[in-house]
Formats: C-alpha cells, structure tokens, sequence
C-alpha cells in the first residue's frame, strides 16, 4: 500500500469511479453487491464460528460501516488473522488484496475470487497495479487496506504509508479506521499456531480525504483516528510508536 502512484494515473477512469461510487449503491447489474456469493458467505460464517469460539471475538462500532457505496477499510497489521477477523465483523462483503502471482493455478485463483481477494499486480506501474482494487470499488463495494504496508513486528501501530490516502482520492471513497487489538497474541509473527485468546476489532468514524492535500496531515489525522480506538487500559497489544 505504500507503493508511489504517479499523477498522471490519476486519469484512470475517473468518471466511471464516481458512477461506480456513487450511482449504483453498492449493486453490481444483477442487483448483488460486488463479493455477495455463496462461497464468500459460507466461509465467513464457518470462520466466524471458529473465532467467536477461539478468540471470543467481540466487534464494535460496526453501524459505522457505510451501508451501501464504497469505502477502504484501514486496519492495523499484527497477524496473518487480520483480514479474516475484519471480514468475518462486518455484514457487508468485504474484499482484501493479495499477491497476482498467487492467483496463477487454476483452482487457487477460484478460491481466493470466491473469498474476495483482489490480485495486486506489484509490478505494475503507477496506480496500474491496483486495476482491480479500482474496479471493485467502481462497482461499490468495500476494500481492506493495511496502511502499514507490512505486519507489525511488535504489536505497535507502525509509520502509515499514502497509498491508501491515493487509492481514496482516486475512487473518491471514504476512509472507514478500525483497530484489531489481540491479533498479535492470537498468532503473530513466527507463530503457525493460534492461541486461545480474547481478540477484539473496533471500527472508527468514516474520513473523507478528498479535499486534504497535505499528506503528511492527512496520514497523522488517519493515525490518530486509528489510535483512538484503542482502549486505554493495562494489557492493550497495540500502542502508538514513538
């Protein structure tokens, strides 16, 4: 996510995006918001029994998911858990990006479509490389983003790259923070196997970047609205950098 976008890619379909946007409410031409299938929701509720049960998951704050239209989620990165607890938290599909090389055997490439999951082409060029992410959110529906850019190694919300404030602009789609606090305990890095403990995911106001031009303040007005989402209390795993 940290990845420079060049300007003049900032010409990629920008009326088809807004119409995307905005106009179809979140339905693609069979009426389905963009990920509703049967693979998708199977999983989601097989994994949601799994984590209510393992992790005693508990989610907040999420009425503040926009209903329709949309939006990049941004989440904090402790555990390969992650994109599958904020899923599983929400009503809405919920789609993430993986690797394009993974996409390449048949069967593995229909079951990550199947979870959601959009190749990122980390070769590509400028914002080439994010055509599909670009599309789905054309089409209305909503994105996983680790602003982070990579796992934390420590638990700590770490520096906040600007891809996700470009991607934003670019769609012209709201910012939705969330914070997943327990993740690194449950299974973090160097860990295979997932401990029983008790894991939360908060869900944040959504921001709109559209007319913030200072990156710099944009991304510390992203950081902050993260941070706040963390209880301040003994034992919380995730915790501003110095």
């Amino acid at each position: 996510m940290g990845g420079s976008i060049r300007c003049s890619d900032c010409r990629y379909d920008h009326a088809r995006h807004r119409a995307g946007a905005i106009g179809d409410h979140g339905e693609d031409s069979c009426g389905l918001e963009p990920g509703a299938n049967w693979f998708y929701f199977l999983n989601r509720a097989v994994a949601r029994l799994c984590c209510r049960i393992l992790f005693r998951l508990r989610s907040h704050g999420v009425e503040k998911i926009p209903s329709d239209g949309a939006f990049l989620l941004a989440v904090n990165h402790c555990s390969f858990l992650d994109p599958v607890l904020a899923g599983i938290s929400m009503r809405r599909p919920l789609a993430f990006m993986a690797r394009s090389t993974l996409f390449r055997p048949a069967l593995m490439a229909m079951a990550l479509r199947g979870l959601n999951a959009l190749p990122l082409e980390r070769e590509g060029v400028g914002i080439s490389g994010f055509r599909a992410v670009l599309d789905h959110l054309a089409k209305g529906g909503g994105v996983l983003v680790f602003p982070e850019g990579t796992r934390s190694r420590d638990g700590r919300l770490g520096r906040l790259k600007g891809g996700v404030l470009k991607l934003a602009r670019m769609a012209r789609v709201p910012v939705v923070p969330a914070m997943v606090i327990g993740s690194d305990r449950a299974l973090g890095r160097g860990h295979w196997i997932p401990r029983p403990v008790r894991v939360e995911i908060r869900f944040g106001d959504a921001i709109d970047f559209l007319d913030e031009q200072d990156e710099e303040k944009a991304l510390t007005r992203l950081r902050h609205a993260m941070q706040s989402l963390v209880p301040e209390e003994p034992g919380a795993s995730v915790n501003a950098d110095a």
